[in-house]
């Protein structure tokens, strides 16, 4: 009798303390992990979920649901929130995962966080706050197409709505300083600190807001997942197996990328390279959201938003025909691939708003951001 694998035992083990978070949930209601700081003395003491490691090497976390606090034991504050974009470069953001690169693996965590694309698809599952750092290392051998065309996705969306999220999050603290500038008030030293933030990382050099309103939105799912499948071949390439490329950006530095096979002599381009795949995602959503290139992009998002219609993938895919050389052929084919793949469903996905899987065997890794 062949005995059970290592990483199907960890596995199995963090499904049985995700059961247990997910309950805790629901009697106390969504919680965000923190971390202990020093003895609070008055006001109510706040109860957190913290999330449970991977179990690697032998070894083993997981943290206790905090009760009230009592004079004897900590209170506890969120974590400060990640900023991928935060003008400084790439972070660690909570919940990337660096030890899942096999398909088996990734699917068997997919299954244990109770990741059911279809679900998704009909609006009755939010999507794991799990954030794989790569794409598996044996994709491409998976032999049934469908099944590797669903790993995919569930690895590519979820870092996706991370930063549409982010993105409607500093969106949302764009409109409130124009709301109170409206109505003849100051913005506070916190929200100019943000206007400057933005201002630098979306080019925007006088801070004007509505310019920075016409850069800071967001990409539709659609058509992020759309160019992500055409430009890294499901994740298959060797752009993305080892530059965790996954839209084909360029970069004019050897260092900074891999050389396409085809480059001709005289060109001096790469295909950029990124640490994790969600830097990729970052990357291809602000070059979208600055790149001269991509205006008339950002003026139909604008249009669309003016008239309070939803993001359509479909329409907006029309003015990128100087993304690729290929100019309406490749229109075409994002457009082919939305249809195929029914990639619209997945517009109104959103992610959980408390579940995340990260591990403690990563010394990068930590606690989960508020």
């Amino acid at each position: 009798m062949r005995k059970p694998s290592f990483v199907s035992i960890s596995l199995s083990l963090l499904g049985v303390a995700i059961i247990t978070l997910q309950a805790t949930a629901i009697l106390a209601g969504p919680t965000l992990p923190y971390y202990p700081v020093a003895q609070v003395t008055q006001g109510p003491a706040k109860t957190a979920a913290v999330q449970t490691g991977l179990f690697q090497a032998g070894q083993r976390t997981a943290l206790p649901v905090t009760p009230a606090a009592s004079p004897s034991q900590p209170a506890y504050r969120p974590l400060p929130r990640v900023k991928l974009f935060n003008g400084d470069g790439p972070v660690h953001l909570p919940g990337t995962l660096s030890s899942i690169n096999q398909a088996s693996q990734a699917r068997q965590l997919f299954d244990v966080v109770g990741y059911d694309l279809a679900a998704v698809r009909e609006g009755a599952s939010e999507v794991p706050r799990v954030y794989l750092a790569a794409m598996p290392e044996d994709l491409r051998k998976v032999r049934e197409t469908e099944e590797r065309k669903q790993l995919f996705l569930k690895t590519v969306l979820p870092l996706i709505l991370r930063v549409n999220e982010e993105i409607a999050e500093d969106r949302r603290a764009l409109l409130g300083i124009k709301a109170k500038r409206e109505m003849g008030l100051s913005p506070r030293w916190g929200e100019l600190t943000t206007l400057d933030r933005l201002a630098t990382l979306y080019k925007v050099a006088d801070k004007d807001i509505d310019a920075l309103l016409l850069r800071v939105d967001e990409v539709p799912v659609a058509l992020a997942l759309a160019q992500a499948i055409e430009e890294s071949g499901w994740g298959t390439s060797r752009f993305a197996r080892k530059g965790n490329a996954l839209f084909g950006q360029y970069a004019w530095n050897d260092a900074a990328g891999l050389v396409q096979s085809n480059r001709l002599p005289g060109e001096t381009h790469v295909i950029r390279s990124f640490d994790k795949l969600i830097d990729a995602v970052a990357a291809y959503s602000l070059n979208l959201n600055t790149h001269g290139a991509y205006a008339g992009f950002r003026k139909s998002r604008a249009a669309l938003r003016a008239e309070s219609k939803s993001l359509d993938g479909h329409v907006l895919a029309g003015h990128l025909l100087r993304y690729s050389e290929r100019g309406p052929d490749y229109i075409r084919t994002l457009r082919i691939i939305m249809r195929g793949n029914q990639l619209a469903e997945l517009e109104q996905a959103s992610l959980a708003s408390s579940l995340t899987v990260a591990s403690n065997a990563e010394p990068e890794t930590r606690m989960e951001e508020s």
